[in-house]
C-alpha cells in the first residue's frame, strides 16, 4: 500500500487528482484511437469478449493523452494500463502516436521513481479494423500484473 500512497501524495501535490474509495483488483484501463483501436473494441464488446475488468476509453486521437490521466487510471484502480494507437505512418492526425508514446515513455519514468514496476503501462500500436492486436494486449497486461504485488488492497 505504500507505493500507492507515495503515487497519491505524487498526485494529489501535483495534479489535484484524489484517490477513489472503490478499487478493482485486476482491472486494466485501455485508451484507445477513435480511428483504429475503437472499432476492434466495439468488435469485441459485441461479442462479449469485453469484461466489466477491462475499462475502455475512447480518444480522438491518443497524442491527446496527457501523462496526469495515465496517472488518474492508476489512482481509480487500474493495476495496468495501456494506450492503443495508430501505427505511426497510419496516424489521421499524423504525429499523434508518436506523442502518445512519448507520454507513456514518461509516465514509466514517473512510475519507476516511485517504486512502481513501469510494466504496468505500455502502448500497442493497432492497424485500423484489427481486433486481434487488442486480445494480445488485453491477454499480455493481464499477464504482467498476475505476476506483480496488487498496488490496490480490497
Amino acid at each position: 500500500m505504500g507505493k500507492l500512497n507515495k503515487m497519491s501524495e505524487h498526485m494529489n501535490n501535483n495534479h489535484q487528482i484524489t484517490k477513489s474509495p472503490n478499487h478493482q483488483i485486476g482491472k486494466i484501463a485501455a485508451f484507445c484511437c477513435n480511428y483504429t483501436a475503437s472499432v476492434a473494441t466495439d468488435t469485441l464488446r459485441e461479442a462479449g469478449l469485453i469484461t466489466e475488468s477491462l475499462d475502455i476509453k475512447k480518444l480522438p486521437c491518443t497524442g491527446r493523452i496527457e501523462v496526469h490521466a495515465l496517472l488518474d487510471a492508476f489512482e481509480q484502480g487500474a493495476e495496468a494500463v495501456f494506450v492503443a494507437g495508430c501505427r505511426a505512418d497510419e496516424c489521421h492526425n499524423l504525429s499523434g502516436s508518436r506523442r502518445a508514446e512519448k507520454r507513456v515513455g514518461y509516465t514509466k519514468k514517473l512510475l519507476k521513481e516511485l517504486d512502481i514496476d513501469p510494466g504496468r503501462i505500455e502502448m500497442f500500436f493497432v492497424h485500423c479494423g484489427e481486433t486481434q492486436p487488442i486480445v494480445e494486449a488485453v491477454r499480455e497486461m493481464a499477464k504482467r500484473i498476475s505476476k506483480l504485488e496488487q498496488l490496490h488492497s480490497t
